[in-house]
């Protein structure tokens, strides 16, 4: 594994620096079973917008008084906008799906990530990676390709391919960008423009919320805080936001983006059991074996493989 500004980094710091990223992505989870409990009742959109407002409000007093960087604007910008698209079409997308089966798509990032990062860079994955990767995307095909004709995809599924196309990209831009800026500010300045974009959208959409569509029903709905909405409120914006957008800047600054998605790739496993453990939803044999290519990708993309020179 290599930095992305190609520095050798000791082997307790990478190691650290996966471990801190696992961590994450055992938060981000999460969020997909918190997200189906609290649009049960809250207007998806909305939510979201003031989830992000108030992470945006604390980053800014962890922020306060550390030096800022040239483009910290611009760069927050572009990751901003990536991820209000990528959490706005998950979200809504949630509506249509399950957890899981949300979680898993999302995960199409893992495959994603290498080929957008080869565009945007023209960076090559290291064999290590490639093999890892070549794992990950074979369980994720063997966890989210339809039993039945009845399980195939739907608007929720393709919503959320949006999602995975936003991420793989975001990825990429992290993993180009973090090491320029301040980790703290650098995640306000992420969250923040997400906040702007995600309420510019809302306010967009307002005119065409009157229909009867599944989507414009639930975020016509008003914002009432319950006590389950508002503990969601809370675990996503301090747990799921502050906490995993600070760490994930700190591990990305250390890694190539390739190795970041292996890593996601954890993501949807963390989901799936989740969802098992809260939601009743249960995971086939095929679907562990899925989860067992996931892992061992993850695995294998930590080995070092060693190629005998030619004589």
């Amino acid at each position: 594994m290599t930095a992305p500004a190609a520095v050798s980094l000791p082997p307790g710091e990478a190691l650290r620096a996966d471990l801190v990223l696992v961590v994450v992505t055992a938060i981000w989870g999460s969020t997909f079973i918190v997200n189906l409990l609290a649009i049960e009742t809250a207007p998806p959109l909305v939510f979201v917008l003031v989830r992000f407002a108030l992470a945006a409000l604390v980053l800014w007093v962890l922020a306060r008084g550390r030096p800022r960087t040239p483009d910290l604007a611009r760069d927050s910008a572009v990751i901003g906008v990536l991820l209000a698209i990528g959490i706005g079409c998950q979200i809504a997308g949630q509506l249509f799906t399950t957890a899981s089966k949300a979680a898993f798509v999302t995960g199409l990032s893992v495959p994603m990530t290498p080929v957008a990062g080869y565009f945007m860079t023209r960076k090559k994955p290291t064999p290590e990676n490639f093999a890892g990767l070549v794992l990950a995307a074979v369980g994720f095909g063997v966890l989210t390709w339809p039993r039945d004709a009845a399980a195939g995809w739907n608007r929720g599924d393709l919503l959320i391919v949006v999602t995975a196309v936003s991420y793989a990209i975001l990825i990429v831009v992290m993993c180009e960008t973090a090491p320029k800026h301040d980790v703290r500010w650098y995640s306000f300045g992420q969250i923040a423009a997400a906040a702007l974009a995600v309420g510019v959208a809302r306010l967009a959409l307002a005119p065409f919320l009157g229909g009867n569509g599944t989507f414009a029903a639930a975020e016509s709905r008003a914002l009432v805080l319950t006590p389950r909405v508002a503990a969601a409120i809370l675990w996503m914006a301090l747990a799921a936001t502050v906490v995993t957008f600070l760490a994930q800047t700190w591990a990305q600054q250390r890694m190539s983006a390739t190795h970041a998605a292996i890593l996601f790739a954890l993501e949807p496993v963390f989901t799936a059991l989740f969802a098992a453990l809260f939601l009743g939803e249960r995971m086939t044999g095929r679907d562990w074996a899925g989860a067992a290519l996931v892992l061992a990708g993850i695995v294998v993309s930590e080995l070092k493989f060693s190629i005998p020179a030619r004589t």
